[in-house]
């Protein structure tokens, strides 16, 4: 642990001043608030089978907040769950629009810190040969660009909704709410998301609960990344529930 700290404490001291708005991930687990993230990182869980047998599935695209998607994955695969990063398939799009995508699309996604370009993550299955129905829980995380994406994905879309209708936990973080409102997941729910999603996720007949971590039957959800710790552990508290 002491070894996992004073690296952070390196790469904090070690960070330029940024050149575009970033989300620092060592900045953010160095605050005392933060703690309970940190503890998810550098100390060993208490139950590492806590999560043996169970299958969860981490729907996200381009755009995703870095610190959000490797946490969840960290945190599940750390404690025996199966966790399939599941991605859309590199899009394409007219000629006319000018878009492009570089190769390593194909088999990675591309991570933010809030506006900053992130890096490129290898996820395990498309979205085209996944079925929610194989899975525990659904997750979807947060990043303004990948959720905005797979709003407008009606294959990511029915995902969610297929998870739900078989009884499965779906969860969304930060502006990951989106999808899960706009599969019509939230009406008459309680649940939280990013501040400023709040008119919209009323608008759409959600009660906006401005708490870290909000659980309506098996619909979780949470508002940012310095929730991370309340938003994992609510959704073990619901995985756990299932098993007994």
């Amino acid at each position: 642990m002491t070894r996992n700290i004073s690296l952070l404490k390196a790469l904090l001291n070690g960070e330029a001043s940024p050149s575009v708005p970033k989300l620092s991930s060592a900045q953010l687990l160095d605050a005392p608030e933060n703690k309970a993230i940190l503890d998810i990182w550098v100390l060993p869980p208490d139950n590492p089978r806590l999560h043996v047998g169970r299958k969860i599935a981490v729907l996200a695209t381009d755009g995703v907040e870095e610190i959000e998607i490797t946490t969840l994955l960290h945190y599940f695969r750390s404690r025996g769950a199966q966790v399939d990063l599941i991605a859309p398939k590199l899009p394409g799009y007219p000629a006319y629009l000018g878009i492009q995508f570089p190769a390593i699309r194909e088999t990675h996604i591309m991570t933010i810190t809030y506006i900053a370009e992130g890096g490129w993550i290898k996820f395990d299955r498309l979205l085209d040969d996944a079925t929610s129905g194989e899975y525990d829980v659904v997750i979807v995380p947060g990043g303004t660009w990948n959720p905005d994406t797979l709003r407008a994905d009606a294959k990511a879309i029915s995902f969610v909704q297929k998870a739900a209708a078989a009884d499965k936990i779906v969860a969304a973080i930060c502006h990951g709410p989106w999808v899960i409102s706009d599969a019509g997941l939230t009406r008459g729910k309680r649940v939280t998301g990013w501040w400023t999603m709040r008119p919209d996720l009323e608008n759409a007949g959600a009660i906006f609960i401005d708490e870290p971590a909000v659980t309506d039957g098996k619909i979780v959800t949470s508002r940012a990344p310095i929730d991370l710790a309340a938003f994992v552990h609510a959704i073990d508290n619901l995985l756990v529930k299932t098993v007994s």
